[in-house]
């Protein structure tokens, strides 16, 4: 009974079935290969940053506070990060395209 045409019961008209959408899928270009390349390329240079930052922020807490303060500022720190880490997997990463 999928593909019949049904009596919707008003002035004898008959509904359609809906047109069943088939994806396409293209070839990939030298363009898409390019995006890809350079996408790679940005994400190892963000990841070095990162690591770099994080090492940063690290002696910055070395210098600014107290020895008795720095497991404390550490753990705050790390805990932004993570927080910040989740953020972008939830909202960004893990969004469903339609």
């Amino acid at each position: 009974m999928s593909g019949e045409l049904k009596e919707t019961g008003t002035m004898g008209q008959v509904q359609s079935p809906a047109p069943v959408k088939a994806k396409e899928k293209k070839e990939p270009t030298m363009e898409d290969y390019f995006r890809g390349g350079l996408f790679v390329l940005v994400v190892l240079l963000l990841a070095i940053s990162s690591l770099q930052f994080v090492g940063s922020v690290d002696q910055v807490i070395y210098t600014w506070f107290e020895s008795q303060y720095i497991p404390i500022i550490r753990a705050v720190f790390n805990f932004a990060v993570v927080v910040f880490c989740l953020y972008v997997i939830k909202y960004h990463l893990l969004k469903k395209k339609v």
